[in-house]
């Protein structure tokens, strides 16, 4: 059986550090208290575009 990690928060850190886990060779989850990945990412807006959308 090999290592895993559990991971805490699906923002930009939380999603990268799980790709970055399972691409070494870790079992990895990722647990949000959210329904939307990302963080505060979901919030960014740019003239009319949102980053995230519903």
């Amino acid at each position: 059986m090999g290592q895993s990690l559990i991971i805490i928060g699906a923002g930009i850190a939380g999603l990268a550090t799980g790709c970055y886990a399972q691409m070494n060779g870790y079992q990895s989850q990722i647990f949000e208290k959210h329904n939307k990945p990302g963080g505060l990412c979901t919030a960014w807006r740019r003239q009319e575009m949102l980053a995230y959308a519903d």
